[in-house]
């Protein structure tokens, strides 16, 4: 009994260390994914930090980054893990078909509704915003290990790339690299090294920006390495 008001003591220091430690985490959150200022079109880096946070609310949501939606009896990948993401940042899309393929007759209205999301200026190159959107072209390419998953998300049997020595999420590329949103296609580790070894000695990088697990995006120059699993 004597002990009594040092225990409350010393749970109330505990909750307040709780509380001061959630609360650094999601300042460090905002300064990680705060946006840069811009008059208009967002640009590409603003881009793939509000991607980082839209991922982000998803593993919070569901415990697990958002894969391709399949076709449970052939496993074809029929629409991109990015048309999950919009409502994640409280936008909402028009209806579309899970059951059929991302360039199917009931799903080509979907692929030319580029969410906000998913728009961002053109990055000097000649690709105007209303192209963007009429041909729904999105830079966001997510970067998946041998199996299909994402890259770092199983280092004990899978490899990761390490791009300025963290795992790496997203790409952000340039416009020649841009893909249908909706499509089901991403990078694959090799070719991102592929792509950043082309880029070294290309005065039109293709990689312009590298999204990482905890919000921070970052541009070149890119160092990178390859581990085996552990």
């Amino acid at each position: 009994m004597t002990n009594s008001p040092l225990r409350k003591k010393i749970g109330y220091t505990m909750l307040m260390l709780l509380v001061l430690v959630v609360a650094f985490d999601q300042f460090l959150r905002y300064c990680q994914t705060r946006l840069e200022p811009y008059n208009g079109t967002p640009p590409l880096k603003n881009t793939m930090k509000l991607l980082g946070l839209a991922l982000h609310n998803y593993q919070e949501r569901h415990g697990s980054l958002p894969d391709d939606i399949r076709d449970t009896s052939t496993g074809e990948n029929l629409l991109s893990w990015r048309v999950l993401l919009p409502e994640e940042v409280s936008e909402t899309l028009p209806g579309y078909q899970n059951s059929e393929p991302w360039d199917a007759p009931g799903n080509r209205a979907l692929t030319g509704s580029l969410p906000d999301l998913y728009e961002h200026a053109d990055n000097g190159l000649p690709v105007t915003l209303s192209d963007q959107r009429e041909a729904g072209l999105t830079s966001a390419l997510g970067v998946k290990n041998p199996s299909g998953n994402w890259n770092g998300t199983d280092p004990d049997s899978e490899p990761v790339l390490y791009i300025n020595n963290k795992p790496v999420l997203c790409v952000g590329v340039a416009a020649a690299g841009r893909v249908p949103w909706t499509r089901p296609v991403d990078y694959s580790i090799s070719e991102v090294i592929d792509k950043l070894e082309q880029d070294q000695t290309s005065p039109s990088p293709t990689i312009l920006f590298a999204l990482f697990a905890d919000g921070y995006v970052v541009p070149p120059p890119f160092t990178w390495k390859l581990s085996a699993p552990e």
